[in-house]
């Protein structure tokens, strides 16, 4: 696939909106959806510089052949108490699923974290029904910490439960 994982620069503003947006389109794998999204071009280039100049926070790029296919964000609170946990969201997309983006985009935060000296914790949360993004965390040695059941109702009346999972990345965890 010819993947390479980068940091996120000003210039991929618009990339990361349209894969976000994208991604948000499928209805399938995030609480926002598509009407509720309310990024900009201008927000996405402030995340970008926001990721850049805090000391708790990440935002990697995946391109393939150029094109932007998949990212990871990492993000601290800012809070003392709790500056050891960082919080990752990954998102990829449709057309290079399956092919081991969302794996290498999870692979390069969890060393950034590792790396990082404040940073012991990494959480998620992620849909109950998401099987392969589950068995992926799992395969990365994220552990469940808990579940929130019918934490969100859908357009369509159905429910869907959030499962919270967590990597230590430092002894003492």
């Amino acid at each position: 696939m010819g993947l390479r994982i980068e940091p996120a620069r000003r210039r991929d503003a618009l990339g990361l909106l349209a894969l976000h947006r994208a991604v948000l389109e499928e209805g399938e794998w995030f609480v926002t959806s598509m009407a509720e999204y309310r990024g900009t071009l201008a927000s996405k280039e402030a995340e970008v510089v926001e990721a850049a100049s805090s000391g708790d926070s990440l935002l990697l790029v995946a391109r393939s052949a150029g094109a932007l296919v998949g990212w990871v964000s990492l993000s601290g609170t800012g809070l003392a108490r709790h500056r050891h946990v960082t919080r990752l969201e990954v998102m990829v997309g449709r057309s290079a699923r399956g092919q081991g983006v969302g794996r290498q985009l999870v692979e390069a935060a969890l060393a950034w974290a590792s790396a990082h000296p404040v940073i012991a914790k990494v959480s998620l949360v992620v849909y109950a029904k998401n099987d392969a993004a589950i068995g992926l965390y799992r395969a990365l040695g994220f552990a469940e910490e808990g579940r929130r059941d019918r934490e969100y109702r859908m357009e369509d009346g159905t429910w869907r439960d959030d499962v919270l999972m967590c990597r230590w990345v430092k002894a003492g965890g």
